[in-house]
């Protein structure tokens, strides 16, 4: 429970909102949360850097 809790911090998630999701999905026969983080990746066309 305390690595949950520390990596959902580390990350800046909620912590409740993630064990809330946690049970409503164990409950419902469904599979949990991630705890990884979540990976955002850019298209070569979308270059933030290019200023036009």
């Amino acid at each position: 429970m305390l690595t949950v809790v520390t990596t959902l911090k580390s990350q800046r998630r909620n912590v409740l909102e993630f064990m809330t999701q946690a049970v409503v999905a164990a409950r419902g026969g469904r599979l949990a949360p991630s705890l990884l983080p979540e990976v955002i990746s850019c298209d070569e066309s979308d270059d933030f850097l290019n200023v036009a």
